[in-house]
């Protein structure tokens, strides 16, 4: 494989993989090093693939289970115990109990891993059978034996050469027993294991799975009391506003049941759902949000994979080194497509109201923008936190999902003032695609700095706005040539230099303004009134999109041959140029739809069906990411990775983030809308602008 392949594979990896490592017993280099042993393991070890075998077949549950009850024969108490005789009770009481072959005993030795196939081509995480392995409660001897579910890592090395390789398996053990006993009693079968000589053995890791459910705790209590109360609440909204509509008793047309009504799910879900094209609605805007979060979406679930346990990631690695990866490695140019939809609909909007006579009130601008997005923000924190740790289970649940919930317990507060992409960056893999929205915010706060002086003295205004494009130009340039930062974001070996170029480089305001400031300037444009342009001027503008996203395409091929090192000015024009490229032609597309010259494209991007999709694409991005967490979280057997098998998970993905996201708007987003209408109806009346 090429060794771009490697390190492309590597970071794809890491991107996701960081967040669930940073909890106690989990290590990230651990993980790095997992990735990278694995794919060099197929290109080097043909001659001595064979003894590999022997090695993980000698370590494997059963014959570690054996060794250790050779050497508890006589249940006496063994060193390995740690000095904890339960654990040494009930694993003599599974010995006998496979001795005597009781099926309680069987069924913890069946739920454990036994050597799989394709060890070679990438398949080196076994889950075993979870269920089976926790179903297991009897009493013997007086001992309430219940089964517990571990997991160990094995790294395995040939002497005098870089080949190594990881190997994860798991076993069924008593649940007296916890992670540090199964690191003694693998290493007692590593010490008298007798076909190994040729490798170098080391126990990386050992983690079990809890037993019995987390205790409830005041803020648990706290926050589903919270969640069911506001859920009663809008629950009776509704119910008044259904007898509002059918019952012509005048009780029900008292201005209470009217004012609640507004808070109904029913109201809301038919606002929400309405495909009729409001008077003055921009084309193209809701069609390029759900295309793009397609694109997010599509992208996440690749990325997020390897969280699991997939049965061929060497293919993986192949894969990534090929052109049929490419549309899933330019897919962070759909948060491009984002930022400028945001700037544009920032710029376009402000200009238009002040152009109407509004009065420009900057705390109630601020202030709409936080309701706006925070409670829809607030409400998934608190689930992620105290509610979905609890409604799942599965060999990698705690390692995905209730890792999430220390991270954001540690992170919730940066992640409210939207600031989690500078403060706290160690947790900054609490909900990580939410840096998004914490560029955007920012990026709206220095918004009045550009677009009062561009309402009042456009001159002025646009000398500033100018002055920021340039700047971001110049900077990520900077950036990346000044620490060697990659404008593929993927093309870090090192683990360090890719946490670095994440924090400092690819979820800073400073390097991904780009986008955002040429959709404000493309608001300033169409705000004003249109000349009809010249046909000659717009068929060279649509050939001149076509050949930026061919740029944005072609050339990321150029970080995929196998022969590419960090190349100075290629890397500092591709951080300079590269998202503002992207940006251009999604401006364009924008611009030649409003100005009717966006054929066929434009009506595909201006269907009514988009509408609803965009009223709720907020929400969408909020809650996708840990659906599909939660998803990896649950699995209970490898998958395998094709294109094919991932366009047909994102399928049924998508439908069921677009449900989601319909269910948390309703909750989360639609009655804070109707609530600062509600407040801040005496400003919209005497026309201040928020």
């Amino acid at each position: 494989m090429h060794r771009s392949g490697f390190i492309l594979l590597i970071q794809l990896l890491i991107i996701v993989s960081i967040q669930c490592q940073l909890q106690g017993n989990y290590d990230i280099n651990e993980v790095f090093a997992q990735v990278i042993e694995q794919l060099q393991w197929n290109n080097e070890t043909n001659n001595v693939s064979v003894n590999f075998v022997n090695v993980i077949r000698e370590l494997q549950p059963e014959n570690i289970i054996t060794v250790n009850a050779k050497r508890d024969f006589n249940r006496t108490l063994q060193q390995w115990i740690v000095n904890d005789t339960k654990c040494d009770t009930q694993f003599s009481i599974f010995v006998n109990g496979l001795t005597t072959s009781e099926l309680w005993a069987l069924k913890m030795l069946d739920s454990s891993s036994k050597i799989p196939s394709g060890n070679l081509i990438g398949n080196m995480k076994d889950l075993g059978f979870y269920d089976e392995c926790v179903s297991v409660e009897v009493t013997r001897e007086d001992e309430f034996i219940r089964g517990r579910h571990c997991m160990y890592s094995l790294s395995v090395r040939v002497p005098n050469t870089t080949v190594s390789l990881r190997h994860t398996m798991s076993i069924c053990l008593p649940a007296a027993c916890d992670s540090e006993h199964v690191d003694q009693i693998v290493q007692q079968a590593m010490d008298t294991a007798s076909n190994y000589h040729d490798f170098e053995l080391e126990l990386k890791s050992a983690r079990c799975s809890s037993v019995d459910p987390a205790p409830w705790e005041i803020g648990d209590i706290i926050a589903i009391s919270i969640v069911t109360i506001f859920a009663g609440f809008l629950i009776l909204c509704t119910i008044c506003d259904i007898l509002l509509g059918v019952n012509g008793s005048s009780l029900f047309k008292h201005n209470i049941f009217k004012e609640l009504s507004k808070f109904s799910l029913y109201t809301n879900g038919k606002r929400v759902l309405d495909t009729t094209v409001p008077q003055g609605t921009l084309p193209a805007i809701q069609g390029i949000r759900f295309f793009s979060m397609c694109w997010v979406i599509l992208g996440h679930e690749y990325v997020i994979l390897p969280m699991g346990a997939v049965i061929n990631m060497v293919n993986i690695g192949e894969w990534i080194s090929s052109w049929r990866a490419l549309y899933i490695l330019i897919a962070p140019f759909s948060v491009d497509t984002f930022f400028v939809v945001s700037g544009f609909l920032t710029s376009y909007l402000f200009l238009k109201e002040i152009s109407r006579g509004r009065k420009f009130n900057v705390i109630m601008y601020y202030v709409h923008r936080y309701i706006r997005l925070t409670p829809a923000l607030g409400a998934l924190l608190l689930l992620t936190i105290y509610v979905f740790p609890r409604i799942g289970s599965g060999a990698l649940w705690e390692s995905n999902v209730v890792s999430q919930k220390h991270l954001c317990s540690k992170n919730w507060w940066p992640m409210l003032l939207y600031v989690h992409n500078y403060v706290n960056t160690d947790y900054m893999w609490c909900l990580p695609h939410t840096w998004y929205l914490a560029v955007d915010m920012q990026l709206f706060w220095i918004s009045p700095l550009i677009l009062y002086p561009m309402a009042k003295k456009p001159k002025l205004g646009m000398a500033i706005l100018l002055a920021f494009v340039i700047a971001s130009v110049i900077t990520p340039a900077v950036v990346a040539a000044e620490n060697k930062f990659s404008g593929a974001l993927f093309m870090f070996s090192n683990l360090r230099k890719f946490q670095d170029a994440m924090t400092y480089f690819y979820v800073t305001s400073y390097t991904r303004a780009g986008p955002w400031l040429l959709g404000v300037i493309l608001g300033y444009v169409l705000s004003k009134k249109q000349i009809p342009p010249v046909r000659k001027f717009m068929y060279c503008g649509w050939i001149l999109t076509i050949l930026m996203f061919a740029f944005t395409f072609f050339t990321y091929r150029v970080f995929q041959t196998p022969e590419y090192e960090w190349n100075a000015p290629w890397e500092v024009f591709y951080a300079a140029f590269a998202r503002h490229i992207w940006a251009f032609s999604i401006c364009w597309i924008i611009y030649a739809s409003v100005l009717g010259y966006g054929g066929a494209l434009s009506k595909l991007l201006s269907l009514p069906i988009f509408i609803p999709f965009g009223r709720i694409s907020y929400s969408i991005y909020l809650v996708h990411f840990i659906i599909l967490t939660m998803k990896i979280g649950n699995i209970r057997t490898p998958k395998y990775f094709s294109d094919f098998q991932q366009l047909y998970l994102f399928s049924g993905d998508f439908v069921i983030c677009t449900f989601g996201g319909f269910i948390f708007s309703l909750f989360f987003e639609s009655p804070f809308m109707v609530l600062e209408k509600f407040f801040l109806v005496r400003n919209i009346r005497t026309k201040t602008m928020g």
